[in-house]
């Protein structure tokens, strides 16, 4: 865990109803209860703000049963 939060935007392919949304908006909870978690069903992405390192965060995800990867940022 570090200091300072982190906007975090995963795909999840499989993301595909309302109970896939409350599973994943719940799951970073259990490693950060302060984490801001926002689902966007459309886009299959999941927004998380958190102190947790990504890589603890999509490990938490994926323990969840949902395949996620990291969405790449843009630089500059």
């Amino acid at each position: 865990m570090h200091r300072f939060q982190a906007d975090n935007l995963f795909h999840i392919p499989k993301m595909m109803c309302d109970r896939c949304v409350a599973a994943l908006t719940s799951a970073p909870h259990a490693i950060d209860e302060v984490a801001r978690v926002e689902a966007d069903l459309m886009a299959r992405t999941v927004r998380v703000v958190s102190r947790h390192y990504e890589s603890a965060l999509l490990r938490t995800l994926r323990e969840a049963g949902f395949h996620a990867e990291p969405v790449l940022k843009p630089l500059g």
